[in-house]
């Protein structure tokens, strides 16, 4: 072992060294109360866009990459010699350290300040009224995007009332404060939840997993630094799948409904779980019972790892098969349930129906992403802006529904896979096919690979989390440090340059893991 230390000497040792990288090179030089006053501004611009503190800034970031790899690699070679409780306890207190740094990263915890301010005090929905347009709004000012409405989902904007109303109109920062609590909040249930599934599946590695999310220096800039809300999302998606885990197929879609009623982008995964649910459905739960609760047919406690067959997964088709006029209205039922909530979750703002006009606010707008790359390149062969940002948006689109159509039909097949094939999918998603993308985006990635056993999946996502970390620099510095090669082909420049370095390395990797594996995993 690398020094010769013990596996909980290990974990102290990393933990000292990272919180002192996180309190050097992100807390104290860009400290939540001294910029506070400065809002909005960015990483860069507090910077001013000098050479030092980006070297720096990425020089943190590998280091901590570094040591989350040594931590992650002990965790899976000592798996019952490492606490789950020193780990999670470490995680939890650097991501309390992070709540001091300022949101340089991303100004959206201005925004969920702004749409809260919005609904508690002024009973407007900030989904069809943007933030800008109410004259005595105190926060207003400090958003960006004040002048568009919110494009989150109902339930955020609820949560975000809470925590406004909760916190009071008197000072942004214990707003910011307020915002970056529910997001390690919702980091802790995730880690929690990691664990859970884990312990129940296979035990060895339940370790490795919540070091594997809990130590992710992505995840904790993410979420405890910039106070996203991915992190609540995620969260009720990891609920979603351990009550799957479970066979509480009415909590299952309860979850993943709330998940997506914060932000939209795992939607996709109710369609998949509701099949697997469905297909897997035993012949020894007939109702709309937590059968799992008392014990699980598919994946009892200390279960093979994925990908390899249970007992029940080796009966026959006609084993397994649900009944069908049963299975059908079991199905039906969870559909309407999901319905429902979301009926339910959108009357419940000002001025629903309007609402819904959300989903589409920045469907139009694309960052360093594939269709970005495509959608510059037919602008710089002829095609009008219009045209070629709805080309790209249609090619998108395309691709992700025969990526999902896929994924259906191997979870048809194999229900029992069915968490693989929700990663791979996330995974596609993020890779190839989302036009508006963003570097905290990859934490969907990284809290699903967390719960797969197989090595490629934590490989997958860690490795994306790394390297999307080096956007930060190539937007905010090397774009004004090279204004022309960066603005060639209108921005296709330095478009090029945040796709290489965000997409190379996982673009290798994971198109490498799926070319070995191939249809056979599904």
């Amino acid at each position: 072992m690398k020094f010769g230390l013990r596996p909980p000497a290990v974990i102290v040792v990393a933990f000292g060294a990272s919180f002192l990288l996180y309190l050097f090179g992100l807390v104290l030089p860009y400290s939540l109360f001294a910029h506070v006053a400065q809002t909005p501004v960015s990483f860069p611009e507090i910077a001013r866009r000098e050479p030092l503190p980006a070297v720096l800034f990425l020089a943190t970031f590998l280091a901590l990459f570094g040591l989350y790899s040594w931590v992650y690699r002990t965790c899976c070679r000592h798996p019952r010699q490492v606490s789950p409780a020193l780990l999670l306890f470490c995680g939890l207190v650097l991501a309390v350290l992070l709540i001091f740094a300022y949101p340089v990263g991303a100004g959206d915890v201005v925004d969920y300040v702004t749409h809260g301010e919005e609904l508690f005090y002024y009973r407007e929905n900030p989904l069809v009224v943007p933030p800008g347009h109410l004259p005595d709004a105190v926060f207003a000012r400090y958003s960006v995007y004040r002048m568009v409405p919110s494009n989150y989902g109902p339930l955020w904007t609820w949560v975000s009332a809470l925590v406004v109303g909760a916190v009071g109109r008197e000072s942004l920062a214990l707003n910011l404060l307020g915002f970056k609590a529910v997001a390690v909040a919702a980091y802790l249930a995730q880690a929690g939840l990691v664990y859970a599934i884990l312990r129940r599946r296979n035990p060895d590695l339940a370790s490795a997993g919540l070091a594997f999310f809990a130590w992710n220096p992505l995840v904790l800039y993410e979420f405890a630094a910039n106070g996203h809300n991915d992190a609540a999302m995620m969260a009720f998606a990891l609920l979603g799948i351990y009550f799957w885990e479970r066979r509480c197929p009415w909590l299952m879609t309860t979850a993943l409904t709330f998940s997506f009623l914060i932000k939209i982008p795992t939607a996709p995964l109710l369609p998949l779980f509701l099949l697997a649910s469905w297909r897997d459905q035993p012949l020894v739960a007939q109702d709309l019972s937590c059968d799992g609760l008392v014990r699980h047919p598919l994946r009892p406690p200390g279960s093979v790892p994925d990908g390899k067959s249970t007992p029940y997964e080796q009966r026959s088709a006609a084993e397994r098969r649900p009944r069908g006029f049963a299975s059908v209205r079991r199905v039906l039922l969870l559909v309407g349930l999901s319905g429902m909530l979301v009926a339910l979750a959108y009357l419940s703002l000002p001025d629903p129906l309007a609402a819904l006009t959300n989903l589409s606010t920045r469907s139009g707008l694309l960052t360093h992403s594939l269709p970005a790359v495509l959608s510059r390149s037919l602008r710089l062969a002829g095609m009008t802006e219009k045209a070629a940002g709805m080309v790209a948006q249609l090619a998108a689109l395309g691709a992700f529904a025969i990526a999902f159509f896929l994924q259906l039909v191997r979870t048809w097949r194999r229900p029992g896979a069915v968490l693989r094939h929700a990663f791979d999918l996330m995974l596609f998603l993020l890779l190839f096919t989302t036009p508006w993308f963003q570097p905290w985006y990859v934490t969907w990635a990284v809290a699903l690979a967390a719960l797969l056993p197989r090595p490629e999946a934590p490989l997958q996502a860690g490795l994306f989390s790394l390297t999307v970390v080096f956007s930060y620099v190539v937007y905010g510095f090397v774009w004004f440090w090279i204004p022309h090669q960066a603005n060639w082909g209108n921005t296709l420049g330095i478009t090029l340059i945040a796709v290489a370095t965000t997409y190379a390395i996982p673009w290798g990797y994971t198109l490498r893991v799926w070319w070995r594996t191939g249809p056979s995993r599904g």
